[in-house]
């Protein structure tokens, strides 16, 4: 045997063995903290991606007849194919939706039930693991439209079984204040412009004024996820996102008005991007 086919040997070999404990340490999370992978088929590819490196390995340093080679190759093969399928039946039962954020520093994931279409956020644990956060509040029919509108803040609009369209946030973080919970719709009082919006908060909610079309929202219609972001709802729907950006600063320990920005994103399927506003007047 020359050198270069013993390194590949053993390098296969090495490779493996580290996959096959990293599948172990999977299996240990998932039974005891219900830990997944941010997408399951990587199980899959993960033991496919294994067997092929054990299978090389053994062909390259055992001295094996052709018989066992064969024996070997026809074993690998059938598992190959098996978790081939597995991966595909998965994919027919569950959507996974997996977003990256753009500073590549978190990700988003979102798990339905195809048959029911109930549908899992989940929250990262540690690399390409997730634990399961909650379940949103309505079952979601086909595919959300993902949107990112902060590097710690994204949106996912979709659609319910009855057609009416809805919102949900994941946010990563806070704006430098270090509370466990901030009452976002209280943290940017005053008058807030960008390009042709207006957003007002006042002690009655929050108003939306789009050119000639003005929207009103009571607190009860006020829908906070984290402690970055709120929902704007109307008769049960979203109308839309109001979220804080990554230079605000609600100087909630100081008489000085908020300062910075926040983003308003309308819920709608269309293409459409969050509209940066500023205060205009406390």
């Amino acid at each position: 045997m020359n050198k270069r086919k013993q390194v590949m040997g053993w390098c296969c070999f090495a490779l493996s063995v580290i996959l096959f404990l990293f599948q172990g340490l999977y299996l240990i999370l998932h039974l005891r903290w219900r830990v997944e992978y941010a997408d399951n088929r990587l199980f899959y590819l993960m033991t496919i991606f294994i067997v092929v490196c054990a299978t090389v390995a053994l062909i390259v340093l055992m001295d094996l007849k052709k018989n066992g080679k064969s024996l070997l190759l026809v074993i690998a093969i059938v598992i190959i194919l098996l978790h081939g399928v597995l991966s595909f039946r998965h994919s027919r039962a569950v959507r996974e939706l997996v977003s990256l954020s753009p500073d590549w520093k978190t990700y988003f994931v979102l798990k339905q039930d195809r048959l029911s279409g109930k549908t899992d956020y989940y929250r990262p644990y540690y690399g390409p693991f997730v634990q399961a956060k909650v379940t949103l509040p309505f079952s979601m029919k086909g595919d959300a439209k993902i949107k990112w509108i902060e590097d710690d803040i994204v949106a996912a609009t979709y659609h319910a079984e009855d057609g009416s369209i809805h919102q949900f946030i994941a946010t990563f973080g806070d704006r430098g204040q270090g509370s466990s919970y901030t009452n976002v719709a209280l943290s940017f009082p005053g008058t807030w412009k960008g390009e042709d919006f207006i957003l007002t908060s006042t002690t009655e909610g929050l108003t939306v004024k789009h050119g000639d079309e003005v929207e009103r929202f009571s607190w009860e219609n006020i829908v906070q996820f984290g402690t970055l972001a709120v929902v704007l709802t109307e008769n049960d729907e979203a109308r839309w996102t109001v979220a804080l950006g990554g230079d605000f600063i609600s100087h909630e320990n100081d008489p000085a008005p908020p300062s910075g920005s926040i983003y308003l994103y309308e819920a709608i399927d269309g293409s459409n991007e969050p509209v940066p506003l500023t205060l205009s007047s406390p």
